[in-house]
């Protein structure tokens, strides 16, 4: 399954948990909250209104780790936390709704 539309996601997420995010941030938290500073509330609400239309998709895990890092080039792992990409999206979109 693919989504034609994730220009925030990519924008946002790719551009920010690229390849050597860790060499840049020490944590996804500190990662995200850099996006909540340096960039424009509008691409963050365009980015909630992404993850919403990927949360309501139903889809397999493996599905949603494969748009993350294909489509959005988001290489930042959430099992690595313990938790899955929804859940990890689910707080993305906590964080970012909070910030907007």
């Amino acid at each position: 399954m693919t989504f034609e539309k994730l220009d925030a996601l990519g924008q946002l997420l790719g551009c920010y948990f690229h390849q050597d995010w860790t060499e840049e941030f020490d944590s996804d938290v500190s990662a995200l909250q850099s996006i909540i500073d340096s960039e424009p509330k509008e691409q963050i609400s365009a980015c909630i209104r992404e993850i919403d239309a990927l949360l309501a998709s139903s889809l397999r895990e493996s599905e949603l780790k494969t748009i993350l890092i294909d489509q959005a080039g988001c290489y930042f792992d959430p099992s690595s936390l313990g938790i899955t990409c929804e859940e990890w999206l689910q707080r993305v979109r906590e964080k970012f709704a909070q910030a907007v």
